[in-house]
Parts: structure tokens; C-alpha cells; sequence
């Protein structure tokens, strides 16, 4: 080789040990997840009842923002 180094090949579906940031949730699955219409998310989210993460036009929710929201709401 001519110095030029190379990078380890590595399937891009395997991950390396645990992510270095959790995978942020898409409004559609958090929607799913908690029954809702996309529509209910939207209004819950401009009631500011559950934080995002925004950048640029796409939003995105932390897992624990979201588990925090469900264990609020729970019931006993």
C-alpha cells in the first residue's frame, strides 16, 4: 500500500457495541406506540406536554422523553 490508510469494512446494520446516542423516535412511531393520531401528537407536542428534538424540519422524540411522558400519565 502507498500510506493511503483504509478503513475497516463493517456491515452498516451491525452495531459496534452500545450507540454512542439513542436512536430518537419518528412523530409516526411515537404515535403508534401511544395510540394516537399524528394530529393529537401535534397538539400534545405545541402544548409542550411532550418534548422534541428539532433540526431544521424534522422532528424527533428521546426514548426517555417519551417513557417519561407515559409514567407520568400512568394511573395506579
Amino acid at each position: 500500500m502507498s500510506g493511503a490508510r483504509r478503513m475497516p469494512r463493517v456491515a452498516s446494520n451491525e452495531p459496534l457495541g452500545k450507540p454512542a446516542f439513542p436512536r430518537l423516535l419518528k412523530l409516526h412511531d411515537v404515535a403508534e406506540i401511544l395510540g394516537v393520531s399524528r394530529k393529537t401528537l401535534q397538539r400534545r407536542i405545541d402544548a409542550g406536554q411532550l418534548p422534541v428534538i428539532r433540526d431544521g424540519r424534522i422532528v424527533r422524540v428521546h426514548p426517555r422523553d417519551l417513557e417519561r411522558y407515559i409514567s407520568a400519565r400512568r394511573s395506579l
